[in-house]
């Protein structure tokens, strides 16, 4: 595997590293929007799914499988922050499965108190695009519009971060070099996808995730006082 697949492959992770570490050493994860974590779950699990029935550069499919790994890190110490005052109240008692499972169902979704949720609601994701993707293993036109809908969710990307700066007139707590390694990957994979002739939706997906990252960008010198 030669450097610039293995910088393809990682690059896109880097970036989460200090925004991670601030959160753990600060103890505050309000800064970080955890619907990022959310859509790239959303769009690298379909992505490998793609893969199944498209074959395409398997360096794109190992990112999506680091990808997957590292925000589901992310997404833990996101949880493991905001829990941590209810954790302490509740010190002494065990939470059983059916606290957990009801927890589904009674909090806003994607706002769990606990990770159990987060990793049910992965799982279910997984396995019902696993039996639809079975099912259609030989059906072409299923494969592009997974890979469509992969590439239209992961361009959604610095959405929830824009809105949620947006709403508290504040980027506290958010990483510059976060935005600033979006920028440079998105730059970097869309051109890219250009040279190894990736399917057309890579392409699409990496220009208007640029387009965000210039209006992200804005926000952090907007609402820097």
């Amino acid at each position: 595997m030669s450097l610039l697949s293995l910088l393809f492959i990682f690059g896109p992770v880097v970036g989460f590293v200090p925004q991670y570490l601030d959160i753990k050493k600060t103890g505050n994860s309000e800064g970080f929007s955890n619907k990022v974590c959310l859509i790239l779950l959303l769009s690298n699990i379909l992505r490998c799914f793609f893969w199944l029935g498209k074959q395409f550069d398997i360096t794109l499919l190992y990112q999506s499988i680091v990808m997957i790994v590292a925000q589901l890190l992310m997404l833990h110490l996101c949880v493991s922050i905001k829990s941590k005052e209810l954790l302490t109240n509740q010190k002494g008692r065990r939470l059983n499965s059916s606290i957990r499972l009801s927890s589904l169902f009674e909090q806003k979704f994607w706002e769990w108190d606990n990770f159990f949720p987060y990793v049910f609601s992965v799982l279910a994701y997984s396995f019902f695009f696993f039996i639809l993707s079975y099912m259609f293993l030989y059906v072409p036109s299923y494969f592009d519009l997974l890979g469509t809908l992969s590439l239209t969710i992961e361009s959604l990307l610095g959405v929830p971060q824009l809105i949620q700066n947006f709403k508290k007139k504040s980027t506290k707590g958010l990483s510059l070099f976060l935005i600033s390694s979006w920028f440079v990957g998105d730059l970097f994979k869309t051109l890219y996808f250009v040279y190894t002739s990736a399917p057309l939706q890579f392409v699409f997906c990496g220009s208007f995730q640029l387009l965000i990252d210039i209006a992200i960008t804005a926000q952090l010198f907007t609402y820097k006082n």
